[in-house]
């Protein structure tokens, strides 16, 4: 499903998220606070709800096989800042994300 979403609940559903995962602790750093903040992550969740990309969960980005098994998914936010935070990454430095639908590296690159 592709649909317009509202910027200022998607912006308000992504700083609602980055809120929780900063009170968590799973945020830590003001650099991945700021992309966290930034970066649209129902961009990256092709048929979720805007409710369903900012919720503490995984996002199925492609549906199940024949047998239901997801095929691909987003990873819940936590596990993204965690490894953000623990990748420091700083200016100049370079990422390679194989596999990735695209928000992990959007997110490190910001």
């Amino acid at each position: 499903m592709i649909y317009e979403a509202d910027p200022a609940h998607a912006r308000h559903l992504r700083n609602r998220l980055s809120d929780e995962l900063a009170a968590d602790g799973w945020i830590e750093s003001k650099e991945v606070e700021a992309a966290f903040r930034t970066v649209p992550r129902h961009l990256f969740a092709p048929g979720a709800t805007l409710e369903e990309a900012y919720a503490p969960d995984g996002v199925v980005a492609k549906r199940r096989d024949g047998r239901g098994i997801t095929i691909s998914s987003v990873s819940a936010p936590q596990i993204q800042a965690l490894m953000l935070e623990q990748a420091a990454l700083g200016p100049g430095m370079r990422v390679l994300e194989i596999g990735s639908g695209g928000y992990n590296a959007a997110v490190s690159i910001r």
